[in-house]
């Protein structure tokens, strides 16, 4: 074979064996591009925003307690048992102001929070129904008491005028405490010692709704 043909040849393999090692590089530099334009692109999208659930809905769909209202959400109040006679400790005091008046005061000797619902059932002597209640005393929840906290009623036995009917001198007393419907006593009725042993009483007695603190039992 000619030199110059063998000459040929070589070159041209030469050429070729060139352009495929630049189009392999091409590709290579094409692929790096890719994927750094890829990565800028990852860097510099906007995060998506995470969809909350309001707090609002979650306090709803958790609903009220079992026994309370509001059941743990923020600010609601608890509803506790109603306090229980055999549990609560009740005694009759005398009231210097206003005239004719005791003061009840009833202490929560449980180890558990309860509630004094409505007005106390008074029933002096043997009587058959307990005395009215003052419906206009009636206070905007029941009474809270934690374990030794008080609450207290106020009781009018009998007019200052002397307008009322049925005087007589009375001298035992039993006080119920009414459940949640105002109804009923729970634990029983518990008997009160009366002051001085004896208090007159008339057909206008009537007994206030429980109060937290004693001043707001004696304004009635």
């Amino acid at each position: 074979m000619p030199r110059n043909a063998t000459a040929r040849r070589a070159h041209r393999r030469t050429l070729r064996i060139a352009a495929a090692g630049l189009t392999a590089v091409a590709a290579l530099a094409l692929t790096a591009c890719g994927s750094q334009d890829d990565a800028d692109a990852l860097q510099t999208r906007p995060a998506e925003p995470v969809a909350s659930e309001p707090l609002a809905a979650r306090y709803a769909a958790a609903g009220d307690g079992a026994d309370g209202i509001g059941g743990n959400r923020p600010g609601a109040r608890v509803r506790h048992h109603a306090c229980d006679a055999a549990k609560t400790r009740i005694v009759a005091k005398p009231l210097a102001r206003p005239v004719n008046h005791l003061l009840l005061e009833a202490t929560n000797t449980s180890g558990s929070p309860c509630d004094l619902y409505a007005a106390p059932h008074l029933r002096f002597d043997d009587a058959r129904s307990p005395i009215p209640d003052l419906p206009d005393s009636k206070p905007q929840a029941a009474v809270t008491l934690a374990p030794g906290a008080s609450g207290y009623a106020a009781v009018l036995t009998s007019s200052a005028d002397g307008s009322g009917r049925h005087g007589r001198k009375v001298t035992s007393l039993s006080v119920g405490l009414p459940g949640r419907d105002g109804k009923g006593s729970i634990g029983g009725a518990g008997k009160v010692a009366l002051p001085g042993g004896s208090v007159y009483l008339d057909d206008s007695a009537w007994v206030t709704y429980w109060q937290s603190d004693p001043g707001a039992a004696a304004a009635w």
